[in-house]
């Protein structure tokens, strides 16, 4: 029965995308919910940071429950800010990241596919990720920046939290238009060395950490959302200082967990972007801590 249940929703939600993106190409002009529908509730999750974020797993390397699904994991479902609907996750088609059809893979699957199977539900997810961007405003210019204190970000870059905002209201715009209503569950954050790299930037993590963090939960409209992050590579003394950080504020928020990856810090092969295995404990052990931190929340 509960199969049925999960299998009927994500259908519905299929549907809806499908007859969305054959809509008139206008789609600014969002009709009114239909009051007759009955609202459906959806949880969702949003994920952000930089290239370990984005996932940079090479497709090769897929799970054999992803590769042995044509690449697909059934029920979960990122935005595509393209076509500006939530659509089945598959690589090389629908990632949610940058380039929506990148082959790689990062976290974020392995914590949907727990989730999926713990709950008989359908998870959805809105992406926020860049490889090298860095929370803060100085050092070098970059393509973009998450500085939440969107003031101080250089003129001509990018402000990933607005774009991330943006991202967020038209998925609830779409979901207001098709009667469903948004549940968010968790934040999945995984950044720190574009600000690791650089002194000045370094200095500055823990104050433009906590006003990011801040920032993210109220985007999501809840500011005990629970907000679950990993350390990054253990590469130097500057990267070990961002992982203390973390595990510092952690005794801080009783919301805020970040998963220890001592022990499981295996690569694409540069010591830096973690690979598939690594991956695979860091999204289950996010998601025993979204198990933990959601009995908080009760």
């Amino acid at each position: 029965m509960k199969s049925q249940i999960i299998k009927f929703i994500f259908t519905l939600i299929l549907v809806i995308s499908y007859s969305c993106s054959n809509d008139n190409s206008q789609q600014t002009n969002l009709e009114e919910p239909n009051i007759d529908k009955p609202q459906i509730s959806v949880p969702f999750i949003i994920v952000v940071g930089q290239s370990n974020a984005e996932g940079y797993a090479p497709y090769s390397s897929a799970p054999l429950w992803l590769a042995g699904n044509n690449y697909e994991l059934n029920g979960y479902s990122i935005w595509n800010k393209d076509r500006k609907i939530f659509q089945e996750f598959q690589l090389g088609v629908n990632v949610g990241s940058e380039l929506n059809s990148d082959t790689r893979f990062g976290f974020d699957i392995f914590f949907a596919k727990r989730y999926i199977e713990e709950f008989n539900k359908p998870l959805l997810c809105i992406k926020q990720t860049l490889g090298g961007i860095p929370i803060s405003e100085k050092g070098s210019g970059q393509i973009a920046r998450w500085q939440a204190s969107v003031n101080l970000i250089p003129k001509g870059e990018r402000v990933m939290v607005l774009e991330l905002a943006q991202k967020i209201k038209e998925a609830q715009d779409y979901a207001k238009k098709n009667n469903i209503k948004l549940i968010p569950i968790a934040i999945l954050y995984l950044q720190g060395e574009a600000d690791a790299n650089h002194s000045r930037r370094l200095a500055d993590y823990k104050n433009n950490f906590l006003i990011l963090k801040s920032y993210l939960r109220n985007l999501a409209g809840n500011n005990k959302l629970p907000f679950i992050n990993s350390e990054i590579f253990y590469r130097d003394n500057k990267y070990k200082k961002v992982n203390s950080i973390f595990k510092e504020l952690n005794l801080n928020d009783p919301f805020f967990k970040t998963v220890n990856t001592s022990g499981n810090q295996t690569s694409i092969g540069d010591n830096l972007h973690y690979d598939a295995a690594a991956f695979e404990f860091i999204g289950n052990t996010m998601f025993n801590y979204y198990l933990d931190l959601k009995k908080i929340n009760k």
